[in-house]
């Protein structure tokens, strides 16, 4: 289980690094939200406006995804350093 979440975050870093240089496809945007809602990141709610709006077109979805992103490797980062003490 433990590996399965490391490639999880791992995957997730990948994404929002493409997305972030405007280099990820439509696929890989899908999967990022995907893979967010699937880790407990985001709720449904989140994902289904997400979701709307990536479909959509909208230009600021790139931003939205990088502050998502962001926020997640934030969260991460302080639990990992919690687990360790």
């Amino acid at each position: 289980m433990e590996q399965n979440t490391l490639n999880t975050d791992k995957r997730i870093k990948f994404l929002l690094y493409k997305i972030k240089n405007n280099n990820a496809t439509k696929e890989e945007r899908n999967e990022y939200l995907y893979l967010l809602l699937k880790g407990g990141y985001i709720n449904q709610t989140e994902f289904n406006k997400h979701k709307k709006e990536l479909n959509g077109g909208e230009s600021k979805i790139g931003e939205t995804l990088v502050g998502i992103g962001l926020a997640v490797l934030v969260g991460t980062l302080i639990v990992k350093l919690f687990e360790k003490e």
